[in-house]
């Protein structure tokens, strides 16, 4: 009986400590609508993406590219959240889904840091795959190659 005890009371201070496993999906930080979002099958996919970039200046990159905002859709998918984040920045990047009947959906990021529903930033952790789509949304407008020209 004082080994079960024990194990129970042992259990409750670790999920009050926080160290007991738990699902830290992006999917868990996102409002109700960026869920159903997500949630959404291959064949519904947004006909554009928007990438607003801001730092000094603002910019916005657009593709209409299916295997990218497939890609990118599937990256946010599989982003973990590591850590809440007290450091704030002044590189804001929004992802903006559009759907072929102007439906919208934002996803919304203090540099690399997620900012969810609660309006917190959270660390992320395997979204490499997820900045490498977006820097090709870029890399790859007409007005960005101006540019760098």
């Amino acid at each position: 009986m004082k080994r079960r005890m024990a194990a129970v009371l042992l259990a409750v201070m670790c999920v009050l400590a926080g160290c007991a496993p738990s699902d830290r999906s992006l999917r868990v930080y996102c409002t109700e609508n960026q869920k159903e979002f997500l949630n959404q099958t291959q064949e519904e996919l947004p006909a554009e993406l928007v990438f607003h970039y801001w730092t000094e200046t603002a910019a916005s990159y657009r593709t209409t590219n299916d295997e990218i905002i497939s890609g990118i859709l599937q990256a946010l998918r599989e982003a973990t959240v590591v850590s809440k984040s007290s450091v704030r920045s002044t590189d804001n990047r929004i992802l903006e889904f559009v759907t072929a009947e102007g439906d919208t959906c934002n996803f919304g990021f203090d540099e690399r840091k997620f900012r969810g529903a609660d309006e917190e930033c959270y660390v992320l952790s395997g979204d490499d795959e997820l900045w490498k789509l977006v820097w090709e949304i870029r890399e790859s407008d007409p007005e960005y190659q101006d540019l760098i020209r």
